[in-house]
């Protein structure tokens, strides 16, 4: 079924989603979940374990379909049949262990893996595999094994993997939970540049550090939303702690300079903005 009227990309109505537990016996890890995401937004989606968070991530690309309610992608049901393969193009999901993403021994032939298996053209399998690679900034490694990357470097060229599939939606389920710091940078700055070329990037997460380069956090605890604000505002609720998340570095720190005497007239997500201000008022 496909709505034609205008809408957001992303609609959730009242959602549910039961996992069976054996003898006739469900847990709802979903539980009237409702909201929209528009097209180009940057979008985190939070909560620690146990909150519904991955369930969720499954919903947006059909992996799972809801128990009750509707979840609609650019308008397309994901509980019906005959829409699974196109939900599947516009919503392209990376996973958390880059490991278990990779098929192919050689870089450049792992991204074209899925182009490869809709039956496109030769020419347009090599221009999606060129323009995916140069996209993530992995192009000077195409020949290269994946065992000799970094962790960030597979997480790369993973992502690399669904661009080649022209994704309108990008969505990253813990997909830097196992990496290093400098690797949890790679790949924010790759989601963060491809939002700006159009994508729509959710980034599910219980790192609230990445957190702040979104247009706005969402936040489940126990199958339902809790937050749903810009950061900033997410932040200064006292929500995210109630939640048993943790604020980013920055705010932390500055928690403690407040109670040194250091004021700061408005909430500072930014390391740089952060370091300004207190120089300011050290000199």
């Amino acid at each position: 079924m496909c709505y034609t009227t205008l809408m957001s990309q992303i609609v959730f109505k009242n959602v549910d989603y039961c996992y069976s537990v054996g003898d006739g016996k469900t847990i709802k890890a979903l539980k009237g979940v409702s909201f929209s995401i528009e097209k180009g937004q940057f979008v985190t989606l939070a909560g620690m374990n146990g909150s519904g968070k991955s369930t969720l991530a499954k919903l947006l690309n059909g992996l799972f379909v809801p128990s009750a309610g509707e979840v609609l992608i650019d308008g397309l049901d994901t509980k019906d049949e005959e829409n699974t393969f196109e939900i599947r193009r516009k919503a392209g999901m990376v996973f958390q262990n880059p490991d278990n993403q990779m098929v192919a021994t050689i870089i450049e032939d792992d991204v074209a893996f899925g182009p490869e298996n809709i039956g496109l053209p030769r020419e347009e399998i090599i221009a999606r595999v060129d323009y995916a690679l140069k996209a993530v900034g992995m192009d000077e490694f195409r020949t290269r094994t994946a065992s000799k990357l970094s962790g960030g470097q597979k997480q790369r060229v993973a992502i690399a993997g669904v661009l080649a599939m022209k994704p309108d939606v990008l969505i990253l389920d813990e997909a830097t939970s196992m990496l290093d710091p400098k690797g949890r940078r790679e790949v924010m700055d790759i989601a963060k540049q491809l939002n700006k070329e159009g994508i729509t990037v959710i980034n599910i997460t219980h790192n609230m550090e990445e957190a702040v380069i979104s247009d706005r956090v969402i936040v489940l605890r126990k199958g339902r939303i809790i937050i749903d604000a810009p950061p900033k505002d997410a932040f200064a609720s006292g929500l995210v702690e109630a939640c048993g998340l943790t604020l980013p570095p920055v705010l932390q720190v500055a928690e403690e300079l407040k109670k040194n005497g250091f004021d700061f007239a408005s909430q500072i997500l930014f390391e740089d903005d952060f370091v300004e201000e207190v120089c300011k008022q050290l000199n």
